[in-house]
């Protein structure tokens, strides 16, 4: 009897499964690579540093700007009034949590950039991909991935935007927003974290990130879910960063995520194919 073919609607599903267990994954470098992970907790530290600032500005300000959004809907005396500031103040974390997860995610990477390079290519070489750098210097690299993490955040915003409204709808609007917010951030995640293993399979760009993670959204989505809701835990962006690079890196390994090299391509500069890649 011939194998069952999963059904169209089954198959997102299980993608998306192995996407979020692929970011468990990620956890296991520690075993094997424990002085190579420790060192990437120290870029995390160091941006939980500069972000804290901000994090404790804005629990100190929430209530009074729930109350504010909420005295322009009904009176400050009334018992509405109190009900409707909780809802705002989850509508402003939901918001702020995307945006802040995301750009923490950023910086993190920025900094420590040799750092989650060297894990990387630790787990490439481990799982048999043996590609070559980018063919590009380091300055320049610096300035594009500075670059499309800017014009990355640029596009959280409208989209933190949107959850702030959703999350002003009374009783469904905070859970909403919530999930919402783990797929979209995870996806804008997920974008930042396989730059640098995808960069070693050909895919430099932002643009050709984009395309080829699209072609595998449901796996992607919950690849970048599953680490959008760890970094979610008191001091676990900066905890599971390293694990979460190494997890990216496991995410991307498959032939199908090797740019193809031009039939007059005789350098090394685009990556090479995993063995296998030939089947």
């Amino acid at each position: 009897m011939a194998p069952r073919t999963p059904s169209p609607r089954i198959r997102p599903v299980r993608e998306a499964a192995f996407g979020a267990a692929t970011a468990w994954r990620g956890l296991r470098t520690w075993s094997t690579s424990p002085r190579l992970m420790a060192w990437g907790l120290l870029p995390g530290a160091i941006t939980a540093v500069l972000f804290g600032g901000a994090a404790i500005a804005i629990a100190l300000q929430i209530a009074e700007w729930s109350s504010w959004l909420a005295a322009l809907v009904v009176s400050e005396d009334g018992a509405a009034h109190g009900a409707l500031q909780i809802v705002a103040a989850l509508a402003v974390v939901a918001a702020s949590v995307l945006v802040a997860v995301y750009a923490f995610t950023a910086v993190t990477l920025t900094i420590g950039q040799p750092f989650f390079e060297r894990i990387g290519r630790a787990v490439d070489e481990r799982h048999g991909f043996t590609g070559a750098e980018p063919d590009e210097q380091w300055a320049r690299a610096l300035l594009r991935s500075v670059g499309e993490a800017v014009r990355l955040a640029a596009l959280t915003l409208p989209f933190a935007a949107g959850l702030f409204l959703v999350g002003l709808i009374p009783v469904i609007g905070g859970i909403t927003a919530f999930v919402l917010g783990a797929t979209i951030g995870g996806w804008f995640l997920a974008l930042e974290l396989t730059a640098y293993p995808l960069a070693r399979r050909g895919h430099v760009s932002l643009a050709a990130r984009r395309a080829v993670l699209r072609q595998h959204r449901p796996r992607v989505v919950g690849f970048g879910a599953a680490v959008f809701v760890l970094f979610l835990i008191p001091l676990g962006a900066a905890l599971f960063m390293p694990a979460a690079v190494a997890g990216a890196a496991l995410l991307v390994n498959g032939p199908e995520f090797v740019a193809r090299a031009q039939p007059d391509d005789v350098t090394t500069h685009r990556g090479e194919r995993p063995p296998g890649a030939e089947r």
